[in-house]
């Protein structure tokens, strides 16, 4: 499945230091789903949690952006 990024995705990536690799990973493998208008995909990385927001558009993802939380039991 192809994979887009959005220009707010790619500067709040680019501030968080969250890589493509690390997007991919959780999108392909995730620990938690939760599906909504956007769906979030979670995976634990590192001790915290990576949640990534996105949206699909035909056969194609469009990451709307990334964060890191630290609180696992939260979203875990």
């Amino acid at each position: 499945m192809k994979i887009r990024y959005t220009l707010h995705a790619i500067e709040r990536m680019k501030q968080r230091g969250i890589s493509r690799e690390e997007v991919e990973t959780c999108l392909n493998n995730p620990d938690k789903i939760i599906k909504d208008k956007e769906s979030k995909y979670i995976k634990k990385l590192n001790d915290k949690a990576l949640i990534v927001v996105f949206r699909m558009e035909a056969d194609v993802i469009i990451v709307i952006t990334a964060y890191r939380a630290s609180k696992l039991h939260k979203y875990l």
